[in-house]
């Protein structure tokens, strides 16, 4: 019970965080409907490529919910951070608060953030008209997927945020990596558009394996093989990542 209150102390002080900063509470809630409804109307005549089923709208709404988890993702690194260089950390060591709890609050806030920001544009995306084939089950199955990638990142920026301790670190790490990830992958373009040695690169994309599975939930034809293969992916990616996370915060707290 002392290890849940804790996690729900630690989460209440995030959200608090955040809520209390209406300008970045409004780029989270904001910058993946933007990206919605440019890239959907910029690039409508991508409906016209093999590999895309019905508008171009259907096809990447998936994308973007994807894009919401690494939009996230490196806030958890940032805030971390700023609580070692504020010394809160440091504080909060000399307290009785659960070790566990320090990183589980933050991860379940960068959880609650992109479920929240990938229900909105789904509901969002679903007023422009998107279908989604599979129904709540569908929409609820995306969202733990989105869930579950944002995890598997943010594990990634929390072990950055405890080794580097500078946020320019992290920014700069998370636009080298985001940009070709996102663009090199099957959430917002088609590959039959890439030439062959992207589109070999996106078929070992992590992002591409999660954009897959949510694009099967929005159009229909969810296989177990494209699921499976999905979570896996990810599921490797938050392993190795937890690994190193659990390592810088035992350096962290010795």
């Amino acid at each position: 019970m002392a290890l849940l209150y804790d996690i729900q102390s630690l989460l209440e002080r995030y959200l608090t965080k955040l809520v209390r900063n209406p300008t970045l509470l409004a780029t989270n809630l904001a910058t993946p409907l933007l990206f919605l409804f440019l890239f959907s109307q910029l690039l409508t005549k991508f409906s016209v490529f093999p590999g895309v089923s019905g508008s171009y709208l259907a096809y990447l709404t998936p994308g973007i919910v994807m894009l919401n988890a690494m939009i996230s993702a490196p806030q958890g690194g940032v805030s971390i951070a700023n609580d070692l260089n504020s010394g809160f950390l440091s504080k909060l060591m000399l307290t009785q608060v659960s070790r566990p709890a320090i990183l589980l609050g933050r991860l379940l806030t960068d959880v609650f953030v992109v479920v929240v920001q990938s229900f909105m544009t789904i509901v969002v995306a679903i007023a422009m008209g998107v279908t989604i084939a599979t129904g709540i089950p569908g929409i609820l199955l995306m969202l733990v997927t989105a869930a579950f990638f944002e995890l598997a990142l943010s594990g990634i920026f929390l072990a950055i945020g405890m080794k580097s301790r500078k946020t320019e670190t992290i920014s700069a790490i998370s636009g080298v990596l985001f940009f070709p990830l996102i663009f090199v992958s099957s959430a917002v373009f088609p590959t039959s558009f890439f030439p062959a040695w992207a589109q070999t690169v996106s078929r070992y994309n992590p992002v591409s394996y999660a954009s897959n599975v949510t694009r099967a939930l929005v159009q229909g034809g969810l296989t177990w093989s494209t699921l499976v293969s999905a979570y896996t992916a990810i599921g490797l990616i938050a392993l190795v990542a937890f690994a190193a996370t659990l390592y810088q915060f035992r350096k962290v707290v010795s």
